[in-house]
């Protein structure tokens, strides 16, 4: 049988894998490379459920005193925004979490239109940043806007 010889070399390149290997594990099940956390102010939590409108200018209020909030972007008559309305109600009744409302048109007004182009939408606010939203016109968000189950899932991956 024949022997291999590994060195010196190339054990210190297997022990630099199995390091960095567990290394990165260990983060994966800690989270280090989840999305951000919205962390709320005590402010938005053991709430009703019920939406808060907002104008522009108390949404640009909000974004200047560095908040941390959750906006859903609404349009009237739209169907679409009558089921992601139902839905956002629903998972913040449950959460006790208070959801801002602005109207498209209103939104169009503030900064938030850098970032969402079509109605409606749900955006996580933190520290005035947007840090994630619902994108209406892409089909990777299309099950968020048909399915509860999965819309609660997207919420949840900010808390």
């Amino acid at each position: 049988m024949k022997k291999i010889k590994i060195g010196v070399p190339g054990l210190i390149i297997a022990l630099v894998i199995v390091l960095v290997g567990g290394l990165l594990f260990v983060g994966a099940v800690s989270g280090w490379f989840d999305g951000p956390k919205l962390a709320l102010s005590e402010d938005y939590l053991n709430y009703s459920g019920d939406l808060v409108d907002i104008s522009a200018e108390d949404y640009d209020n909000l974004v200047n005193g560095r908040e941390s909030f959750i906006v859903f972007v609404d349009q009237g008559g739209c169907t679409t925004a009558d089921r992601l309305r139902g839905y956002v109600k629903d998972w913040a009744a449950e959460k006790g979490i208070k959801i801002y409302r602005i109207m498209f048109p209103e939104m169009k007004e503030t900064s938030l239109h850098e970032h969402i182009k079509y109605y409606p939408s749900v955006a996580m606010i933190m520290d005035g940043r947007v840090i994630g939203f619902l994108r209406a016109d892409k089909d990777e968000d299309a099950k968020m806007y048909n399915d509860y189950g999965a819309f609660k899932q997207w919420m949840e991956n900010y808390f």
